[in-house]
């Protein structure tokens, strides 16, 4: 029986409780997975700037984004001390060269602080670079591979076939 596959768009986040196939692509933008060890659940969130203006709840924002991950988690019984996060995106990507925002590492910096403050073990920091990259996240095994694209604009990003 094959896995199912899901796409994961900028804003979006995924928990199963089953065996799934996680697939997506990052430039700037970071991504999560969230795995738990005990259960054999996993999910992904992938977001697109680090925090949220004041009063708006969307899952683009890194701060609303992990946190709403984890909660999933927590309500379906997963204990914090049998969960395991992995960081990837984050890169270095400029829209154009007069705005230079450093987007990628802002978030990938609040994704860190935010598994750091609620104590959930991180396997894996994939960040930063210049390139964009696909990943492709196994829910229940917890496997990730994280493959490096050679992009030479955003545009590429969003339209990887060109």
């Amino acid at each position: 029986m094959q896995n199912k596959e899901f796409f994961l768009n900028p804003g979006e986040l995924i928990f199963s409780k089953k065996e799934i196939v996680i697939k997506t692509i990052l430039g700037s933008c970071v991504a999560v997975s969230l795995h738990d060890k005990k259960n054999k659940y996993g999910g992904m969130c992938h977001f697109l700037l680090p925090e949220s203006e004041q009063n708006v709840i969307s899952t683009k924002y890194g701060n609303i984004a992990v946190l709403t991950l984890i909660k999933k988690f927590l309500k379906a019984g997963c204990s914090v001390e049998s969960m395991e996060a992995s960081i990837i995106g984050g890169a270095f990507i400029m829209f154009n060269e007069k705005e230079i925002f450093f987007i990628g590492d802002r978030n990938s910096e609040i994704a860190r602080q935010i598994l750091k403050n609620h104590k959930i073990k991180i396997k894996s920091i994939n960040t930063g670079g210049e390139h964009g990259k696909r990943v492709i996240f196994n829910t229940y095994t917890n496997t990730l591979i994280v493959q490096p694209l050679e992009l030479t604009s955003i545009d590429d990003l969003y339209n990887p076939s060109k």
